[in-house]
């Protein structure tokens, strides 16, 4: 049975004292020079070693804003010093489920692009951390009604892009097909901010993390909280102008407003992060989603391999694809030229 931990156990917080390993070890400053990354310090205390973790029934992470799920047992197993990314880069698969264990050979199981895209981006093979996830996540699909999504494996050299976070909550990600609008645009726009939106599609995701640091959630008792001060500084910063493009100007300048906003003001809520192992489902939609942030990665030597998935009904992803001119079941994969 999937399982999910007590977020209280990973809680960082900010109010912390420098002058002990402990303190520092709970806060979070990951735009303060003084103070290392997160992922420095997770691997400086052993936490995956230390942790005392009660388990609940995973169906409670379905009823929250997010929860942590464990998918992988073997923490030993896995060295996450043995892999590296060379250059950033994403891969993409828009269909049925994928099975990780269709066969016995190597490099046959999943799309031949998938093994293009990882022989280009990763120094080794990361076959042993992602099986065991795309596992998981299909029977917890399954358990759903669902049988389709839309898989993203993302590879990011260290950068330091993310030192100061950037708190949002992802968009309903078909809510606006019908009106011909694509996920994740006009978000600056005065309209869009202040209307209240359909809830249509699948209203929660995963993420987990194969290498590096986790993404970075707002604690559940201050989720709301959050939410409401991401809604006014979105409405401080959004302006009427003509959006004609998925880059828009006008809603860059106003993302930028707000990033800025919310990192100041939720700081002094901390944050929490899945553990080595897990993944993490959350809610999304600007009214009900889960307040995350991408984590410090420019401490991180290796790189981070995030995968995301967006699960959905055959219609809402053929009908996504049908929006980005593609056909259906369809993946690939695009990089940057050069290699770390």
């Amino acid at each position: 049975m999937a399982q999910v931990y007590n977020q209280q156990s990973r809680l960082v917080t900010t109010d912390a004292r420098k002058d002990s390993a402990t303190h520092a070890l709970r806060s979070k400053r990951p735009h303060d020079a003084e103070v290392p990354c997160l992922l420095s310090l997770m691997h400086r205390h052993d936490l995956a070693a230390t942790m005392a973790i009660p388990a609940v029934n995973a169906t409670e992470a379905f009823r929250k804003d997010f929860g942590f799920l464990r998918y992988r047992q073997d923490q030993a197993s896995v060295d996450p010093e043995t892999v590296s990314v060379k250059r950033n880069a994403y891969w993409c698969y828009c269909g049925p489920l994928l099975d990780p264990t269709s066969s016995s050979e190597p490099e046959s199981s999943l799309p031949a692009n998938f093994y293009e895209f990882a022989a280009a981006s990763f120094t080794g093979p990361v076959d042993s951390r992602f099986a065991p996830f795309l596992s998981f996540i299909n029977a917890v699909l399954l358990s759903k009604g669902l049988g389709h999504y839309m898989l993203t494996v993302r590879a990011t050299t260290p950068t330091h892009e993310f030192d100061r976070p950037r708190w949002h909550t992802d968009e309903l990600f078909f809510s606006d097909l019908t009106k011909g609008n694509l996920p994740g645009t006009g978000l600056g726009l005065k309209s869009r901010v202040d209307s209240s939106g359909r809830k249509n599609g699948t209203n929660w995701k995963i993420c987990t993390t194969l290498l590096g640091p986790s993404t970075l959630f707002v604690p559940l008792e201050y989720q709301g909280s959050a939410r409401k001060k991401q809604e006014k500084a979105r409405k401080d910063a959004s302006t009427d102008h003509d959006c004609l493009s998925i880059r828009c100007v006008g809603c860059a300048s106003a993302a930028d407003s707000v990033r800025e906003e919310l990192a100041s003001t939720l700081e002094p809520f901390g944050f929490e992060a899945a553990m080595p192992g897990e993944c993490c489902v959350f809610k999304v939609g600007k009214q009900a989603g889960a307040i995350h942030s991408e984590p410090c990665m420019s401490d991180s030597q290796h790189g981070r391999i995030f995968i995301n998935v967006v699960p959905g009904t055959e219609e809402e992803l053929r009908s996504l694809t049908q929006k980005w001119g593609m056909e259906f079941p369809r993946q690939w994969w695009v990089g940057s030229s050069s290699s770390r």
